[in-house]
Formats: structure tokens, sequence, C-alpha cells
């Protein structure tokens, strides 16, 4: 039996988010019947602010629970820290999280494994087509205060330049709701008119206000939207046959529910049966995790317990995740999987929905890159857990 340690957050921004990734973890194990097989130990660690509190409950895990893995979901400022204790006890963490941050050098330890929703990827992405789709290359950026403090911004921004946009303004938003506010914003493009190009970041009650507040100001400078994967997942709902209020926007992201695929109908299912609720971002990214340690687990049964020799052979594995497949690149031992470009018409009438086809091509070249290190505010906390 396999033990594994699980090292959870909290998040007042979305409040279910440990539990529904535990819940993932659990539905996926139980339907490929390995409940019975891997003994799940939990702990909680906060906003993963705690970085002595974090190194003290992993190394119990391992020094007195006799830990095999140790799932810990937090940024990548926490791997540096661990990585010398799993190196040298020869045990597989498995670092899991939003992917909101990007490593200084892709470089890999050899029992480390990071799986993420890739969300600076996508808005890697995102910049890119904002740049390409419109001659006109003037843009603006705007997000939030909290969004702002992780290399995603960084990653949006920059492949915006690097393909021809040219940075006109930028926007941060007040850390307190209440003094929410996009006047500036709006006053420098009603003055500079020649600017339609919008990038935008914004996440959980920040995506409300700014989904509010963002539509009055494009019908009437009719700019062009282009959003991070959670202001996409935030995009209003009808709720009881009330028509929603919503601009049009464009943008790449990891997982849509409606993903037409076997092992997303097998995800939606038992999360549901599991959780007692629709199947969410977070509980996909839990079933991922599970499917990592079903294939974690399979090496065991063939006699590979060595974790050094165990991670290199998961990159030659393609599995099959709700998001259509996933792969872990053998230079990083990160996670990739495809991407989708969601295209909003307004106020929610229609959705499109394309896979994006170079998706190989675009994960090299984003690996390729070597990211300044003043690119982020150093904040400790795992993203959206505040």
């Amino acid at each position: 039996m396999l033990r594994i340690g699980v090292l959870l957050p909290r998040s007042t921004l979305f409040p279910a988010l440990g539990l529904d990734i535990l819940n993932g973890i659990k539905c996926c194990l139980k339907y490929y019947g390995l409940s019975d097989n891997i003994k799940l130990l939990t702990d909680n660690i906060g906003f993963g602010i705690e970085e002595a509190e974090i190194y003290s409950k992993a190394e119990k895990f391992l020094l007195q629970d006799d830990a095999d893995i140790v799932i810990v979901v937090a940024d990548l400022n926490i791997t540096e820290l661990l990585e010398p204790l799993f190196t040298t006890s020869n045990k597989i963490m498995l670092m899991v999280n939003m992917g909101a941050g990007i490593p200084d050098k892709w470089q890999t330890a050899p029992t480390t494994i990071v799986h993420s929703l890739n969300l600076s990827f996508h808005t890697r992405l995102t910049g890119k087509l904002a740049a390409a789709e419109n001659e006109n290359k003037k843009g603006a950026y705007t997000l939030s205060y909290y969004d702002a403090g992780y290399r995603h911004a960084y990653s949006m921004m920059n492949s915006h330049q690097q393909n021809g946009g040219e940075p006109m303004y930028t926007h941060v938003t007040h850390l307190r709701a209440e003094q929410f506010t996009l006047a500036p914003l709006e006053e420098f493009l009603t003055i500079h008119e020649e600017v339609k190009t919008l990038l935008c970041l914004f996440t959980a009650e920040m995506a409300d206000q700014f989904y509010a507040a963002i539509v009055p100001i494009r019908e009437k400078l009719q700019l062009n939207l282009y959003a991070s994967p959670m202001l996409l997942e935030a995009y209003p709902h009808t709720t009881n046959d009330q028509e929603v209020t919503a601009p049009p926007l464009k943008g790449y992201t990891c997982w849509l529910p409606e993903l037409d695929n076997p092992e997303n109908t097998v995800y939606k299912e038992n999360f549901k049966k599991t959780a007692n609720k629709e199947a969410t971002l977070f509980g996909m990214l839990g079933w991922e995790t599970g499917l990592i340690l079903k294939e974690i687990l399979n090496q065991y049964q063939q006699n590979n317990t060595n974790a050094a020799e165990v991670v290199p052979a998961l990159c030659k594995i393609t599995f099959n995740s709700p998001r259509g497949w996933m792969k872990m690149d053998q230079g990083s031992y990160h996670t990739f999987s495809p991407s989708y470009l969601v295209s909003w018409s307004a106020n929610g009438k229609t959705k499109e929905v394309k896979e994006l086809l170079t998706i190989e091509n675009e994960w090299k070249e984003f690996t390729a890159e070597q990211f300044p290190e003043d690119t982020s505010s150093g904040w400790r906390n795992t993203y959206l857990c505040i």
C-alpha cells in the first residue's frame, strides 16, 4: 500500500478549493479501484505562507508517517525549500498548484513533479493572440492588485509585447473591493481612442466587479477584450432565466465542463457523486493528481520503487485527462495539457471553443524562455489562497 501525505491550503476566495482537490483525488482513486491500495494522510498549511511549518509537516509525513509520496498544494516558491528533503530521502514530492508562477529555471529535481493548471502558459498564449489579431498593436492592461502579484501577469504582458504589442497603459485595481474602480482606465482610453486592445486579469469577486464595470466602457469605446483563465472561469451565467450582462471576450484556458471526451464525462459523474455538487476546476486538478498516483502505483507494482527512476518513467506516459490528455515534460517534470481558446459573445449568447493545435511547440518555447527574477511581488501565498 502506498502512503500519501497531502498538505492542503485554505482559501477565502474559494473556500472549497482544498476540499475539491482532495475529493477529486479520492473519486479518481475510487473509480479506478485503488482506494484500498493507497492511504491518504492529510494536514493543512493555511495560505501557504509559513515555510517552516510546511517543511515541518512534510518532514513529519516522511519520517514519522513513513509516506512514500507527499502532495503539497502550494506555489513554486516552496518547491526549492522542500526539494533537498525529498531528493536525499529518495521520496516523491508532487507539487500541485494553479500554475500562476513560473520557475526561475526550468530544471529538474530527481524526485519532484510539478502538476498545475498551467495558468501562466495560457495567459502567455492569450497575450500572443491579442498581438496577432489586432493590426493596431497598441494595448492596455488591467488587473487586480492580487493577480498582479504573480507571474501569470508578466507572462501575458510579456508575450503581448514580444509579439509586437505596444504597451500604452496599465491599470491595477485597489486591494479593497469597496474601492474598486476602472475610472482611470476609462479616462485614459477615452483620451486615447486608438487603443482598442485590453488584456484583463481578474479572479473571483474581483472578476465579478470587473464584469459589472467594463460593459459600458467596452460598448462606448468598442474595445477588444482578452481574458485570463480565471476571468473566463468567472464569466457570468444565467440564473433563474435572468439574462446576464457581460462583454464579449476571449482567451485561452485549460479546462471546460463541456469538453467532449470520455475521461471528462467520467470525472464529472464521479465528482458529483463524491462531492454532491457539479464538477469544478479544482476537482479536476485533484482528479488528474489521482491519475498521477495511479501511474506511480503501477510502477511500484512492477517493482520499480526507486523514486528517482519512477519520476522519469512517467514522462513516457500520455495520461487520459478530463482536459483531453496530459503529459509530463521530460526536461522539467512539469505536467502540461491542451489549451482551449474560448470566445464569448456579448452577454454570453454564444460560446465558441477551439483547441490549440500547436501546443507542443508553444510549450517548448514557454519552457525555453528565461524569466527575470523581478517579475513578481515575492508574495508567499499560494495563488488563490488569501
